[in-house]
């Protein structure tokens, strides 16, 4: 398969607060058990006599700063290898994962239609996500996180008439 080399690829810059955002959702995720050795022994604690509230306690607190740390590496490996790119009247090329990488293919010829969307940290953050809805593969739907909402929005509105014009 020959790609046309007249126009290179435009990277589609996420902002860095996703990065932060999947930081800090990933280190609360993975400091969970963490959490629940220490609730545990707080539980056991009422009892007078529970003999293991040490190695709770301290295995509670080791889970739980391995489980954020392991979670905020993971959040910031996870948005270094994240990235989207447009390429010109071809479409747009996903690529993400941090051990199992995927490279998602989204062809102009298969888009149905875009939606934005926002979360309320989106909001605040003004982030927003794009979703390309294709016909005919598997991966029907295929998002791009993170977008500075202008950027999310342009993009929509850039990719819909090339649509619109191919399909009257």
């Amino acid at each position: 398969m020959e790609t046309n080399s007249s126009s290179p690829p435009v990277l589609l810059d996420t902002l860095p607060e996703l990065g932060r955002y999947w930081q800090l959702k990933y280190a609360l995720l993975l400091a969970l058990p963490g959490a629940a050795l220490l609730l545990l022994h707080v539980l056991l604690s009422l009892r007078r006599n529970a003999a293991d509230r040490p190695l709770l306690l301290s295995a509670g607190l080791v889970l739980l700063a391995l489980g954020a740390l392991a979670g905020w590496w993971y959040g910031a490996r996870r948005h270094a290898l994240y990235r989207a790119e447009l390429r010109a009247d071809e479409g747009v090329v996903l690529y993400s994962g941090v051990w199992w990488r995927s490279e998602v293919w989204v062809p102009m010829a298969r888009l149905q239609h875009l939606d934005v969307s926002q979360g309320p940290l989106d909001r605040r953050w003004a982030m927003a996500s794009l979703s390309l809805h294709t016909a005919g593969t598997h991966d029907h739907h295929t998002r791009i996180e993170g977008l500075p909402q202008a950027l999310a929005h342009s993009l929509r509105e850039s990719l819909l008439p090339r649509q619109r014009g191919e399909h009257d």
